[in-house]
């Protein structure tokens, strides 16, 4: 926590110095949920990839989080209020930088990007990856259709986060191995489930189609969130690091893990021993919320992250 109000506080500083270079302020809402992200990511996320290599995340690999951020909410702002159509959105994500820009978050949005894209080597694999993330964001239209199938929506939603994550991994200075990007791939992916898990009230009400909204039972949703989490543990422990690098990555990535967990057990709660789900639209919204403040809530985390780092060093541990 003392590491997030240091990253809010110099984010919040760094947002406001761009504003005035462009002459505009941003909304606020975006402009909140541009140094939230970022704050929580730091800590929880990037520097547990940097500790597979024994550092933390450097300055200049902090700045290009930022402006990941920064890029990653005007983007989703173009799309959810439908600012720009899927051409305009193409030419002002993938191009090169000669979209003309009307309105200080499009400016914003190619400053950030353009200088993400000088920085990164490999600009082949980069192009390709955004235009996965692309792709997705123009792909997420269909969850407003009540007939898409589980297998669509199953792909959309996978995909939309675990391509978004992975480019992350282009932003710092050491290149990530094949193993190491799939890591950001699938933490992408459960990021996505869990988000989609706490809003599922707010979904429903916008008519958005989400895995978790639709689901019937939360037994066997726990069953497949924990067949993700199950993923990733393998990579972990095929990644090329020491093996207390690698218990210590996975005890980042579980405490991520844990809030879906957190989740999927307070739905079980509400289904207890039926054989299915209540109705979810007429469940009210403090029935679905999940309060991070709550101390249960914290405890059920530690926990979780604690039993599956066990769990999982002492199955290094037989397996040598």
């Amino acid at each position: 926590m003392s590491a997030r109000r240091q990253e809010e506080k110099w984010a919040t500083n760094y947002l406001r110095n761009l504003e005035s270079c462009f002459d505009g302020q941003l909304d606020p809402v975006s402009f909140r949920k541009i140094v939230n992200s970022y704050s929580i990511y730091i800590p929880m996320i990037c520097d547990a990839f940097m500790g597979l290599r024994g550092k933390k995340t450097s300055a200049e690999e902090k700045e290009r989080m930022l402006l990941y951020f920064i890029c990653s909410t005007l983007f989703d702002d173009f799309c959810d209020k439908r600012e720009l159509l899927p051409a305009q959105l193409e030419a002002i994500a993938i191009g090169d930088g000669q979209y003309q820009a009307t309105r200080l978050e499009e400016r914003m949005f190619i400053h950030a990007n353009l200088t993400l894209r000088d920085f990164v080597p490999d600009k082949s694999y980069y192009d390709q990856v955004a235009r996965a993330v692309l792709q997705a964001q123009i792909d997420s239209d269909k969850q407003f259709d009540p007939a898409i199938s589980q297998e669509e929506l199953m792909r959309i939603t996978l995909g939309k986060g675990g391509y978004s994550v992975l480019l992350c991994h282009f932003y710092f200075d050491a290149p990530a191995c094949a193993i190491e990007q799939a890591c950001w791939y699938r933490l992408g992916g459960i990021i996505q489930l869990t988000n989609d898990l706490f809003d599922i009230h707010k979904d429903l009400e916008q008519g958005s189609v989400t895995l978790p909204n639709r689901m019937i039972n939360a037994y066997e949703f726990s069953d497949y969130f924990m067949g993700e989490v199950a993923a990733i543990e393998k990579a972990i422990a095929m990644l090329p690091y020491d093996t207390s690098k690698r218990q210590d990555f996975l005890s980042g990535v579980m405490s991520i893990c844990s809030f879906g967990s957190l989740a999927l057990h307070r739905l079980r709660e509400l289904q207890g021993q039926e054989e299915r789900l209540p109705n979810l639209r007429q469940l009210p919204r403090k029935a679905l919320v999940v309060d991070m403040e709550q101390a249960t809530n914290i405890w059920y985390c530690i926990k979780f992250t604690y039993r599956k780092t066990k769990a999982w060093q002492l199955s290094i541990a037989a397996a040598n």
